[in-house]
């Protein structure tokens, strides 16, 4: 029988703006989603993807001599190139170059090497009140691999947080809540329509998902990423804040900023950039939402805030 894996294309140590503590992040590989603003390009796809940054590539050649499939070429002016269509990740460029300029994203593990990986910083999450939180991605896409790795840190008591935007089968993934102890889960857009403009799917399936795990009892925080021009009208926040405050599990409501910091990511997996004439919103607009919202929240239990220092990621 063939061991279970999970597809992950990063592990980030000592994060502080993934949970209480210090945390180790690690991101599941695919989404559901297509979100325009997304600073996380290379976690769409489930497929494992190179990428080549020609800023650090010095033309040793290595990967061109080596490439299996004939993948890898020199352009006219000298500069390295490759071409997606016949490369097959298997990530040999990637072993070879000296200067880390080509990079694989998505790379498998089985779910004891993966633990091996968070139960090296165990020692910040007891000192820190930290533990690992899995984001994406999508982390609901890999609900079996979700399931066993969560359960494995319960039982060597590692606090467990999961990054998600509720795109899944909740069936699928309804038995990883027993072993998750908070959940950050975001609503891009509260009307449908657009929902499905800004990220190619509609929100049904993803607010009723929410509906059943704020039923399961989860601690859960709900985030929206501010994007200007798109859901950032006082009318969608008012209508997020308003079907929040019939969640009994969410006391908390958060904005984050849309920002441009993953627009490198683009560039570097040869993808045209959707968004590129949106600015990042200003304090005061979003501070003008957050007491919109908490006109709604507060009288329900519930609190808005602004989180300046956890941008719009996802």
């Amino acid at each position: 029988m063939e061991e279970l894996t999970g597809r992950i294309f990063n592990i980030q140590k000592c994060c502080n703006r993934d949970g209480r503590g210090m945390r180790t992040t690690v991101f599941f590989k695919g989404c559901g989603l297509h979100c325009l603003w997304c600073a996380n390009p290379e976690g769409i796809s489930f497929k494992p993807e190179i990428t080549l940054n020609p800023v650090n590539c010095m033309g040793c050649g290595f990967c061109l001599k080596k490439c299996p499939n004939g993948a890898v070429f020199m352009d006219e002016e000298g500069v390295m190139q490759y071409d997606r269509a016949k490369c097959t990740a298997c990530g040999l460029c990637v072993q070879l170059c000296p200067t880390e300029a080509r990079k694989q994203f998505g790379q498998d593990y089985t779910v004891d090497e993966l633990f091996r990986r968070i139960y090296q910083d165990r020692f910040y999450f007891e000192h820190s009140g930290g533990g690992v939180t899995f984001s994406g991605g999508e982390t609901l896409m890999q609900p079996r691999f979700l399931y066993a790795i969560a359960k494995k840190c319960r039982e060597y008591h590692i606090n467990v947080a999961i990054e998600t935007c509720g795109c899944g089968d909740y069936e699928a993934f309804a038995p990883c809540l027993d072993y998750i102890d908070f959940i950050y889960f975001d609503i891009k857009h509260m009307d449908s329509g657009m929902h499905q403009k800004i990220t190619g799917r509609p929100n049904e399936e993803i607010l009723e998902n929410l509906k059943k795990i704020s039923a399961h009892g989860n601690e859960i925080c709900v985030r929206t990423p501010v994007v200007p021009g798109w859901n950032d009208s006082d009318e969608n926040i008012r209508a997020t804040a308003q079907f929040i405050s019939t969640l009994p599990a969410v006391r908390r409501y958060e904005l984050l900023a849309y920002h441009r910091l993953g627009i490198n990511k683009y560039k570097i997996l040869d993808i045209e950039y959707p968004l590129p004439d949106i600015e990042e919103p200003d304090t005061g607009h979003m501070l003008h939402l957050v007491e919109a919202a908490n006109e709604i929240l507060i009288p329900a239990g519930k609190k808005c805030f602004y989180n300046i220092d956890n941008s719009a990621d996802e």
